[in-house]
């Protein structure tokens, strides 16, 4: 068994630096375009099926994959983005000026750093790992799962040894990014993590 998990395309609120956590924005005209550069990229895998993130973002973006694929999609709500508690909705600056500890950590890429009312990073590894463990150990074939930039993150970061210690955002995605997840033995194991070779192009032309 394979797993395929994506970042959601660039959205319109992670365009203009407003933090979104679990309130949601449309996928940009740019975002669009990423889908199909990430569309080209996986047309030789053979998908099974796709998961999304409940977000309209994450479900934009698998819709397409799995009408693309020819395959059907679930949403799972453990593929959400982390809870930023009081910072969602808030642009960047303006939540580093009126709460600048909490942003600070956070965003530093602190594993146990949580906003008042929101979840951590480690919070969310652990939900992550749950839907990824709730497989089956005799599943067979490759699944499309598209959730977060953090939630992301956060799972990487889970897969490569939870240090408390480590610089968690060092994992980030870029948006229609990905990593590749085998499951051997009942075993989640981390093959390739990080791919964005697919949207260079995008970068020569216009947005």
């Amino acid at each position: 068994m394979r797993f395929i998990v994506i970042r959601h395309a660039e959205s319109e609120w992670s365009r203009e630096g407003i933090i979104q956590g679990q309130l949601d924005s449309p996928v940009t005209p740019h975002g669009h375009r990423q889908i199909a550069a990430l569309m080209a990229a996986l047309k030789e895998i053979a998908f099974t099926h796709f998961f999304s993130s409940p977000s309209g973002r994450a479900m934009t973006t698998a819709q397409a994959l799995a009408a693309h694929c020819q395959c059907e999609i679930s949403n799972d709500a453990r593929l959400y983005e982390q809870h930023f508690g009081c910072l969602q909705g808030q642009p960047y600056h303006q939540a580093m000026r009126n709460h600048s500890e909490t942003f600070s950590r956070i965003f530093a890429g602190e594993p146990t750093a949580a906003a008042p009312e929101g979840e951590s990073a480690m919070d969310v590894a652990q939900r992550m790992m749950a839907f990824f463990q709730g497989f089956p150990s005799a599943q067979r074939g490759t699944f499309g799962v598209v959730t977060h930039g953090h939630a992301l993150q956060a799972l990487i970061w889970q897969l490569k040894g939870s240090d408390w210690m480590e610089d968690i955002s060092k994992y980030g995605h870029p948006s229609c990014g990905y990593s590749v997840i085998d499951v051997s033995h009942g075993r989640l194991q981390l093959q390739r993590w990080g791919v964005a070779t697919h949207l260079r192009s995008l970068h020569l032309a216009p947005i």
